[in-house]
């Protein structure tokens, strides 16, 4: 996996969580400048390392956000 690419998408959605808070697929791809199936799949691994988590759908749009740390 490309961790520039990764790293790309962390910072949309780090910008995205200061305005809307979440972005879809479609979203992420055209501010990171890549295509759908790309993000799609980089989405897919940062959700799976735990540092980004679905933070609603709507009909078939999955929105996504930076994952929030809890405090201890």
């Amino acid at each position: 996996m490309s961790e520039d690419r990764k790293n790309k998408i962390l910072r949309v959605l780090e910008k995205a969580c200061t305005t809307p808070g979440d972005l879809s697929i479609g979203e992420i791809a055209r501010a990171a400048r890549m295509s759908d199936i790309t993000a799609s799949k980089y989405v897919g691994v940062l959700e799976a390392e735990g540092k980004i988590e679905i933070s609603r759908r709507i009909g078939r749009a999955v929105f996504y956000r930076i994952k929030k740390r809890k405090i201890k």
